[in-house]
């Protein structure tokens, strides 16, 4: 239930640090919101002198998993009732000095309106920036909410309350059925947390973890495939469910294809290396004769953020 905040003066949210002045671009502030249970949810809300053009941000604090922002983005979704055309789903970033926030963006068409929605992942917070007008022009549409996100200054919530390195690794019951699975599991969790180690740096990290890189993904299936037992004074024995995962993931990777088939399961969401190229058409050749076996959606362990804050001018 949404509670009106009075205030005709610029206004600072106090659990996050961000700003809405009273007027933004050409947009005048119309309300100020919060959740009547839950403070630390804070919504703003601007039009145009012609009610032409129609703004709205909000933040919300909540889950710290690595698939937060796509989980986030498809229930938005869900929730309008309406699904957006999939051609216009886009990965778009936000880069404000040392910061680096990734976020997914989408279209819809509703009610003789163009809506842009953009949902992006800002430290403690889910930062929604939302844009409607009257109109089909979608390029435009685009250049004119950067804008007003820029006057925004998001990377502020993160730089108020970056998120540490340190995180927390929750492991399904279904990794606990043999003893390869269990120890590929935490293999596969291990070589994601070493990547991001070596790939993003503290301040891109401080927003959140990078699930929506192909890299960080490929990262997980290279170290459950390549989970070794000599190390261990006892082999490691799998059930058949263990071993045919493990043989399809080597089968999927000897072939080339676990970049397609990772980004078909994420719904071409992932940002891949620059350059990086692809071969769709030979994955579906592949699919065809080589049935899927294994779903990324059915988590094996799950990597979440611990919610302790971070300093981002020391070295954890």
């Amino acid at each position: 239930m949404n509670k009106k905040i009075k205030s005709d003066t610029d206004f600072e949210h106090l659990h996050s640090g961000m700003k809405a002045p009273v007027t933004l671009d050409n947009l005048s502030r119309t309300a100020l919101l919060t959740n009547a249970k839950n403070d630390s949810i804070f919504s703003a809300e601007y039009e145009d002198k012609n009610n032409d053009l129609l703004y709205r941000f909000k933040i919300i604090s909540g889950l710290f998993d690595e698939e937060r922002l796509s989980g986030f983005y498809f229930k938005n979704i869900r929730d309008r009732r309406y699904a957006p055309r999939q051609a216009v789903n886009k990965l778009v970033e936000i880069k404000e000095g040392v910061f680096k926030l990734n976020g997914i963006s989408t279209y819809f068409s509703h009610l003789g309106k163009l809506t842009n929605v953009r949902i992006y992942e800002a430290g403690f917070w889910i930062f929604t920036s939302e844009m409607s007008w009257k109109g089909s022009d979608t390029s435009a549409l685009d250049k004119k909410h950067e804008e007003v996100i820029r006057k925004l200054l998001p990377s502020k919530l993160v730089e108020k309350n970056p998120l540490s390195k340190f995180t927390d690794n929750f492991v399904a019951r279904a990794a606990f059925r043999d003893s390869l699975m269990l120890r590929s599991t935490l293999s596969s969790s291990f070589n994601k947390l070493k990547w991001t180690h070596d790939n993003i740096d503290k301040y891109e990290r401080a927003a959140g973890l990078p699930g929506l890189y192909l890299e960080y993904q490929m990262a997980g299936l290279n170290g459950f495939i390549d989970y070794k037992t000599e190390q261990n004074p006892k082999p490691s024995n799998g059930a058949y469910e263990t071993t045919n995962l493990i043989e399809f993931l080597t089968k999927l990777r000897n072939a080339g294809f676990m970049d397609e088939f990772l980004m078909e399961s994420y719904y071409y969401l992932l940002i891949p290396p620059k350059d990086h190229s692809f071969d769709f058409e030979g994955y579906q050749k592949w699919k065809s004769e080589n049935p899927i076996e294994y779903d990324v959606h059915q988590k094996y362990y799950v990597l979440v953020n611990t919610r302790k804050k971070t300093d981002l001018s020391k070295e954890e």
